[in-house]
């Protein structure tokens, strides 16, 4: 049979959603010696696929939530006469006529909207928002299944677009070696943070700032800490540099809190590894998820996780987290000075987390996705 996959968010570029298709493509790949695969992928990642068995490999340039990915799209995959399709996320062509199976990550589009969460002219963004509730309420109900990444979002999907349990499947995502545990001699520990500005004992929030993601609530919670404490405590912020991150620069600065928040930006892993190896802990305060990668990422090397109690993340961190209120500032700072007091707790949290991540697996996830295709070809 003949599968087609929508990889053109294919590649780490493209952060957690590029994750996931980069690793689902891969897996399913690896998993399946039977159906034949085509994958609609950017020119940058074509030759990588180069030569591969029952694989063909269409360049397809259509840019991302663009107009032409309604129009053009469509006739792209209808020319190959596919079988079955994978679209990985709600961006499904409206007018593809051929079945299809969709991964929807999040509802977070759904929650999080107003003028904070764009950059666009309110007109152009309410356009776009009409359409994006236009387009998943109509994609749901033409899908042949649904894949998700959490029992949360199932339950969320299933409520908010009405649409019936039985037709949603859950694959679990995984964390990857890219994050490794590292151990730092003295010396390479003062030139780490020397380099970044940094003194122990410091939190570290690694993700965008978009306002789902609650982080101005972690520096408040910096804030009121170090204001009545002794010892101040640091907040290292790793991520990538769009508008939401110049605005969250911009508010640091107002705060005046500058040198209690570095902003260190987008780090190789090595470089993360070797920040998530000097810090107290890392502090994930979202306010909604799909899966909570970077916390599992965390978990894996033995990073104490303080986390909020919002959305998948109890489901996902089980009881391998510290868990607080995303909306208590004070909440957070309990929890924050009792991991800092508490060498007990911080030791079983660093020995809990790795077996937590051990549940989840890539290649269960691939596993899994492949045999929804096997179903669903039937």
């Amino acid at each position: 049979m003949r599968i087609g996959i929508d990889a053109r968010l294919y590649g780490l570029e493209h952060a957690g959603l590029g994750r996931y298709v980069t690793e689902m493509v891969n897996e399913v790949l690896r998993t399946d010696t039977k159906n034949d695969y085509v994958l609609f992928l950017d020119s940058s990642h074509a030759k990588e696929f180069q030569n591969r068995k029952r694989v063909k490999v269409i360049v397809t340039q259509i840019p991302i939530y663009g107009f032409l990915e309604q129009i053009v799209l469509p006739l792209i995959f209808t020319r190959e006469k596919l079988d079955l399709l994978h679209i990985p996320h709600f961006n499904a062509p409206l007018f593809y006529p051929g079945k299809f199976i969709l991964t929807i990550h999040d509802l977070i589009k759904h929650e999080s909207k107003g003028k904070e969460t764009t950059t666009r002219q309110p007109w152009i963004y309410f356009i776009k928002r009409l359409g994006y509730i236009f387009l998943t309420h109509n994609i749901v109900r033409r899908a042949t299944h649904i894949i998700v990444p959490s029992e949360f979002v199932r339950q969320d999907v299933s409520q908010k677009l009405h649409v019936k349990t039985e037709k949603i499947s859950i694959t679990y995502e995984a964390v990857s070696s890219r994050i490794t545990k590292v151990r730092l001699t003295e010396s390479e520990k003062n030139k780490i943070l020397f380099r970044y500005g940094l003194s122990q004992p410091f939190v570290v929030y690694t993700g965008s700032t978009y306002p789902h993601k609650n982080v101005e609530l972690l520096i408040n919670a910096i804030i009121k800490h170090n204001e009545t404490k002794e010892v101040d405590l640091q907040l290292a912020l790793i991520g990538a540099r769009p508008v939401f991150w110049e605005r969250m620069q911009k508010k640091i600065l107002d705060k005046g809190v500058g040198h209690w928040v570095k902003q260190l930006g987008f780090l190789a892993d090595e470089d993360v590894s070797k920040i998530y190896s000097l810090a107290l802990a890392l502090v994930h305060p979202s306010k909604m998820e799909g899966f909570g990668l970077t916390g599992m990422e965390a978990m894996n090397v033995g990073l104490p996780v303080i986390s909020s109690n919002a959305s998948c993340l109890p489901e996902v961190y089980g009881e391998a987290a510290l868990f607080f209120d995303p909306d208590s500032v004070e909440d957070l700072v309990e929890k924050m000075e009792t991991l800092i007091s508490d060498i007990d707790l911080r030791e079983k949290l660093s020995n809990v987390g790795p077996l937590q991540a051990k549940k989840y697996s890539w290649a269960r996830m691939g596993r899994e996705t492949v045999a929804i295709y096997n179903k669903f070809l039937k």
